[in-house]
């Protein structure tokens, strides 16, 4: 009897955590990470390339969840001794069929030499994210 307590307690805990809880499909994970030496030469057909600035990416760990959505928490630089304003052409995504897309959400003024880590989205995509840009 006190074992099928124990059995009915749990059984509604987990249910409960099940429906109130964040669906599979919206739990995002970290990416396995892409060795620097890996070439990649895609063909730019669509010419996207980040704004020049005085930007440098000094961490990037790439995210995703199974519905597709893909995310990257970058720490980004600010190598200039002046204030500057990082906007969403600063940065380009490279996906793995070749498509480049600048983040939706990027924007913060940086002091200068400031460091600080943003978390940015990249939208939908069937293809990961298989490396961040910045262009000095």
């Amino acid at each position: 009897m006190r074992n099928g307590l124990w059995a009915v307690l749990l059984n509604s805990v987990m249910g409960g955590l099940q429906a109130g809880g964040i669906p599979e499909q919206a739990v995002f994970t970290f990416d396995p990470p892409i060795a620097d030496s890996v070439a990649l030469n895609f063909s730019d057909s669509d010419d996207l390339l980040p704004k020049r600035g005085d930007f440098r990416i000094e961490s990037c760990l790439l995210m995703s969840n199974p519905s597709g959505e893909r995310w990257a928490v970058l720490t980004l630089v600010n190598q200039s001794t002046s204030q500057r304003l990082l906007d969403e052409e600063h940065i380009v995504a490279l996906f793995a069929d070749g498509t480049r897309r600048h983040p939706l959400n990027a924007g913060h003024t940086f002091r200068g030499g400031e460091r600080n880590t943003l978390t940015l989205n990249f939208g939908d995509n069937p293809f990961p994210v298989v490396r961040v840009e910045v262009r000095q």
